[in-house]
């Protein structure tokens, strides 16, 4: 079906004049609609699930010290179109507070059972918790005071989807991958499995911890910024390589529905120069880097179809691309490689991005 797919979208015509062109990708930025903290407890008698913080780390607690888990869940099926494609994702949280001077190794895992938040509001800044309510998520329970996790301390996947060094104080911004992005494409097309994050941090050493800002606090709030492509929709993804004293840029625009002819223009090219374009089936979201700040976004891996020639004049021109009838749901990608004067003797453009529909 893929080799099929191309067949039908050719020809690809090479033009030398530029088209008015808008990358038209969506961003989705999402609050958290709950997070709470489970506190190191036997009896599941501490919660916090509405108060203005939640913890990770390993805090002093009556003579000893004892582990936090922030536990947090995001709508991502409220918030962006079924049948989507996820092209970049990056987490966006605040530290109010912590027992560590220096950035610590936090690891965030899927949950694997659903939970609720409760009402409990812990006294002072809730680091020692406050009395579990109906419904309040704690070490052993995922819902007070029935319902249990299987295991002490949370139900969530041994591996971690990624982790990041914690700050101390300040803004907690983690850059995309590839993991965290499928994890959130997961939890798109299965809204059912989606139970949210558990953040682990510092649990071997002692005063570890952090009071991030929870959904109920006045200030920053725990956000996921979420890029995609909705059906039909076309967009950019990454940065050309250096010429000159800018970028290569791709641009592509139109509805990519079956039988739509979309127009590619380009600018900063190398110039006079001649080039091809190169499709895939699928993105290299992290990159394949060839020279320093280079990135190459086609799958080297996977089917690459060349297009037709680029001549460029004047560091600008332009191609069309016509969209395959009867194959909804690819995302097809679009990267030029023209000739150039660099070490690799070519320069790539960024990518350009489509979802059929």
């Amino acid at each position: 079906m893929r080799s099929n797919l191309f067949k039908l979208a050719y020809p690809v015509t090479a033009l030398v004049i530029g088209f008015s062109s808008l990358a038209a990708q969506s961003v989705a930025t999402i609050t958290s609609d709950k997070d709470a903290t489970l506190y190191e407890n036997t009896s599941g008698s501490l919660a916090n699930g509405a108060g203005r913080g939640m913890f990770v780390g390993k805090v002093g607690f009556n003579g000893g010290y004892k582990i936090r888990r922030a536990i947090v869940h995001w709508d991502i099926a409220g918030s962006i179109p079924a049948g989507s494609r996820i092209l970049a994702v990056s987490l966006d949280m605040w530290s109010e507070q912590s027992a560590a001077f220096l950035p610590v190794n936090t690891d965030v895992h899927r949950v694997l059972a659903d939970w609720t938040e409760g009402s409990t509001i812990a006294a002072g800044n809730g680091g020692m918790g406050g009395p579990s309510s109906n419904g309040s998520v704690t070490w052993i329970h995922r819902s007070y005071p029935n319902q249990l996790w299987n295991s002490p301390g949370g139900d969530f996947a041994a591996i971690p989807t990624f982790s990041f060094p914690m700050p101390g104080i300040g803004a907690v911004q983690t850059p995309s991958n590839d993991a965290i992005v499928a994890d959130v494409q997961d939890m798109l097309d299965n809204p059912n499995s989606n139970f949210g994050w558990l953040f682990k941090k510092g649990e071997v050493m002692n005063s570890t911890a952090n009071r991030l800002n929870t959904r109920e606090a006045p200030g920053l709030l725990p956000k996921i910024v979420v890029t995609y492509l909705a059906p039909g929709q076309t967009g950019t993804y990454g940065t050309g390589w250096p010429v000159g004293t800018g970028t290569f840029e791709l641009n592509i625009s139109g509805t990519a529905s079956g039988g739509s002819v979309l127009p590619i223009t380009y600018a900063n090219a190398p110039s006079p120069s001649i080039g091809v374009n190169f499709f895939s089936l699928d993105i290299n979201l992290t990159g394949t880097p060839l020279l320093p700040a280079s990135l190459v976004y086609l799958p080297l891996g996977g089917l690459l179809i060349p297009g037709a020639t680029i001549i460029t004049s004047g560091g600008v021109s332009g191609s069309t691309f016509t969209v395959p009838t009867g194959f909804p749901g690819y995302l097809i990608m679009v990267q030029a490689a023209v000739l150039d004067s660099n070490a690799l003797s070519f320069s790539m453009s960024n990518a350009g991005v489509m979802l059929t529909q």
